[in-house]
């Protein structure tokens, strides 16, 4: 049996925090996949700031770093149709983050993707595909979540979590953190027979990590049974419980069984768990924070809001038609 995770994983912490809050958060997912994949295309011209000036660099410094590319306005013309420099950077800023413009190279080649993509465009107006029914549906789709997730993104930018509050947060989570962690190797077989002739040859003197080697079914057999540090969480119940009662450099004398079959224990070390820093939770509790923002946002607007909803059925199952009379076949008129 291996652990479910490494100790303290950060990946636990929105179930941590829950815990400890009567808030329950209903939507935030569906509100914040929706604004990460919705708004960066018309928030990017919006939203884009200016970088702060780079300090002076020594002439020296400065002849060593590539000469920014000049990007020419149109850059391109096709059939007659000019694409916008302007157009050329709101299209990298939706790549921002996927590939890197910083040479001319990188940026021609960016232009030649916005040349195919004004032909298909302007081969779609000749086929005015604008005018198909299941196009406008679509673009009428597109613009709702466009939209929808265009007040999102201000909302969270006008209500980012303070620091204050992003600590306070971080002491929420990480006193349900402090406990022991404990460094155990196993040795699991698939019954309790075996696992009694392992305890009897241990007691003999026998080697731990070469009885793991050459009788445990566990992957971890290849390491002498050696599962690392992990907190009791980590384990089913029994494992965790077993091991907790143990002395340092003691094994288990009675089999532990658990739905992997059965273990003998041996505990190499205990230690006080150690909460990961803030800095390394920071990322975690801000998403956090931010899904309950967007929660408390729509819980808001719903309740000041008149919503008619009409129920959503199972349709009856479709009765048996009644079997057609079975009728005697009659006689040719001659």
């Amino acid at each position: 049996m291996k652990p479910d995770s490494q100790p303290l994983k950060l990946s636990s912490l929105m179930e941590i925090t829950t815990m400890h809050k009567t808030h329950k958060l209903i939507l935030p997912l569906l509100a914040l996949s929706a604004t990460l994949l919705f708004s960066s295309a018309a928030l990017a011209a919006e939203e884009k700031k200016p970088e702060p000036a780079a300090p002076a660099a020594a002439p020296a410094a400065r002849a060593a770093q590539p000469a920014a590319p000049v990007i020419p306005d149109p850059v391109a013309v096709v059939n007659g149709k000019a694409i916008s420099k302007a157009a050329f950077e709101q299209y990298i800023q939706q790549l921002r983050g996927r590939t890197k413009v910083d040479s001319a190279e990188a940026s021609n080649s960016l232009v030649e993707q916005l040349v195919l993509e004004e032909l298909l465009v302007q081969e779609a107006d000749k086929q005015k595909l604008a005018d198909d029914p299941q196009i406008k549906q679509q673009l009428a789709m597109v613009q709702r979540s466009l939209l929808a997730s265009t007040v999102i993104r201000r909302m969270l930018n006008e209500s980012a979590p303070s620091e204050e509050t992003i600590k306070k947060e971080y002491e929420t989570a990480t006193a349900a953190m402090k406990g022991k962690e404990y460094k155990a190797s196993h040795i699991l077989v698939d019954s309790e027979d075996k696992a009694k002739e392992i305890i009897a040859e241990l007691k003999k003197g026998g080697n731990f990590a070469e009885l793991a080697k050459t009788k445990s079914t566990d992957s971890s057999k290849d390491n002498g049974g050696d599962l690392g540090w992990f907190t009791p969480s980590m384990m089913v119940p029994p494992f965790s419980q077993a091991a907790a009662k143990l002395e340092k450099g003691k094994f288990t004398e009675q089999p532990v069984q658990t739905s992997f079959g059965w273990h003998v224990i041996l505990l190499e070390d205990i230690r006080d768990a150690t909460p990961p820093s803030l800095e390394e939770l920071k990322p975690q509790i801000q998403q956090m924070l931010q899904s309950k923002t967007v929660n408390d946002y729509l819980e808001k607007l719903k309740a000041g809001a008149k919503i008619e909803v009409t129920e959503i059925k199972d349709s009856e199952a479709a009765k048996p038609a009644p079997e057609a009379a079975k009728e005697e076949p009659k006689a040719e008129k001659k």
